[in-house]
């Protein structure tokens, strides 16, 4: 428990403060994962190939090579595809906005209600989900940042979980 809360906080406070070097290092990583798979699958394809008599391409080389390209394709795509991941969210949140602020308009059926708080809510998810259009890697680089606090604070639950439950 105490390992696990101290990883949470530790780690957490990494993300959050340097959310872009978890997000290149992550990428770094994963391409040298699959390049390593891919040498590996390689290799031992070609060895299999030279060990048997007919010579053709068998599955352990296709796949070898499928994780050489994705490697490559991890290292140079994987930045421009995370970035079209807020924007997609972006585009959601503003629908979403738009429609609330229409459903509020339309649903109002009680004079002395008040319905600022939802007008409030409806912009600031229009403003939320433009931002994340138009600023889409700043907008991934504050939600990793946004995730790395929330380890934090599970982190620190964690501590006075263990002080509660003991």
């Amino acid at each position: 428990m105490w390992l696990r809360a101290i990883l949470f906080i530790v780690f957490g406070l990494l993300i959050a403060i340097q959310p872009g070097m978890l997000i290149d290092f992550s990428i770094k990583v994963i391409a040298l994962y699959l390049l390593i798979m891919g040498i590996i699958g390689l290799v031992n394809g070609l060895r299999e190939r030279s060990a048997s008599s007919n010579g053709s391409m068998n599955t352990t080389t296709v796949f070898g090579i499928i994780e050489l390209v994705g490697a490559l394709f991890v290292w140079l795509f994987a930045k421009p595809l995370l970035s079209l991941l807020p924007f997609v969210i972006g585009v959601v949140l503003l629908i979403h906005g738009i429609n609330y602020i229409m459903q509020v308009r339309s649903n109002k059926r009680y004079v002395n209600s008040s319905t600022l708080p939802s007008y409030i809510y409806g912009a600031l998810v229009v403003v939320v989900g433009f931002i994340m259009i138009f600023n889409p890697f700043g907008s991934l680089t504050v939600l990793f940042s946004i995730f790395g606090w929330v380890l934090v604070v599970m982190g620190i639950a964690e501590i006075f979980g263990t002080r509660v439950f003991k």
